[in-house]
């Protein structure tokens, strides 16, 4: 009896890692725009013409301004670069069925300990020596990940629900930054080689861009193509049948957060890198612009799944958005409200498409 339950539980996790166990049931993937059944390949369309078609729309309406180099790779892919490695980490979450709604506070958090040891100048206005960029760096990222530890274990182990414990901790991360910073911006990081990185070119790009498609590429290869990632998905689809199958749901959901943490820190260094200034309240749009692209890529492929190329698009469609609404002489708020209705209107459709299907 026990070696039939352990071939039972190898079976069922093989099932659910590989995709066609709980993570795979429900609906079929549908269109983001129509809700119709779509043919996998054309499903794979959707997100690329959507983002095409909206560089056409604007290109034919500001083909002086909008098509210009330094629009769409400065203004748009460098801008939206951070939020890109933002948005990948919070996928992960996403993927395991959880929400990190600390990222922008967390970021902070680790961004002031980078830059309370690279700033040319203290808290009190003395001028001091900066300290090693590489050292910094890692500070940083241990921050952000353990930070993403202490949501994990809220969450996990716990058993705070995600939302609560990453808005509460949200906070705390956030008050923490600003203690750590006297509530002031951190100037005069351009010592030892700090900007050079993010400020500088390879093969004509940014490497800001360059960064961002290495980790989110990274992100990818995780959720797509290794044992965790599948394992990550299979919790997310049915966490009871994940356990039941043998798999630690717990272990990787402290992963997911963790990753996410360190993500989340990496976007804030770079960001600081960029700007030679550590300020926390960069962040603080992260929270809700990560989540959005996440929602939006998941809308356009995968059937309402996360994903890490969805994510991408998703992020870059709305920045397409809202640099394309700058050029237009509509009010400020008002091309907010659009953009919120923009993503309403794209995840609106397949959403339906699953509660019809439950029925």
């Amino acid at each position: 009896m026990g070696c039939s339950t352990r071939v039972m539980h190898r079976s069922q996790r093989e099932a659910l890692e590989t995709g066609d166990g709980a993570a795979s049931t429900g609906p079929r993937p549908v269109s983001a725009v129509t809700g119709i059944h779509l043919p996998p390949r054309l499903r794979a369309l959707v997100g690329p013409a959507a983002l095409l078609a909206l560089i056409a729309l604007f290109g034919v309406l500001y083909p002086n301004t909008f098509l210009t180099r330094e629009n769409l790779l400065v203004n748009i892919l460098e801008t939206v670069s951070f939020l890109v490695i933002v948005a990948a980490a919070q996928t992960i979450v996403m993927v395991v069925g959880d929400f990190d709604l600390s990222v922008g506070g967390l970021a902070a958090l680790a961004t002031s300990f980078t830059a309370a040891i690279l700033t040319t100048t203290t808290l009190a206005g003395e001028a001091q020596e900066p300290g090693s960029v590489p050292l910094a760096i890692l500070i940083g990222l241990v921050v952000g990940l353990a930070c993403g530890i202490v949501n994990g274990v809220l969450v996990s182990y716990l058993g705070v629900m995600a939302f609560i414990a990453t808005l509460g901790m949200s906070q705390v991360f956030t008050s923490l930054a600003r203690y750590r910073v006297n509530g002031r911006p951190v100037y005069g990081l351009v010592e030892q080689g700090f900007v050079e990185v993010a400020r500088g070119q390879t093969l004509g790009i940014s490497n800001k861009i360059w960064i961002a498609m290495l980790i989110a590429g990274a992100i990818w290869f995780l959720l797509d193509r290794t044992v965790l990632g599948r394992r990550m998905y299979a919790v997310g689809g049915n966490a009871e049948a994940a356990r039941y199958a043998g798999i630690d749901t717990k272990r990787v959901r402290l992963i997911a957060f963790a990753l996410c943490g360190a993500g989340a820190a990496a976007a804030g260094i770079l960001q600081s890198a960029s700007t030679a200034t550590a300020n926390t309240t960069a962040t603080s749009p992260w929270m809700l612009q990560s989540i959005a692209g996440v929602f939006l890529g998941m809308a356009m492929f995968r059937g309402g799944r996360p994903n890490l190329p969805g994510t991408v698009l998703g992020v870059i469609l709305l920045r397409v958005i809202d640099n394309g609404l700058n050029f237009t002489d509509i009010d400020d708020y008002l091309q907010s409200a659009i953009s919120g209705v923009v993503i309403v209107l794209a995840v609106l459709p397949p959403a339906l498409a699953r509660l019809r299907a439950t029925r």
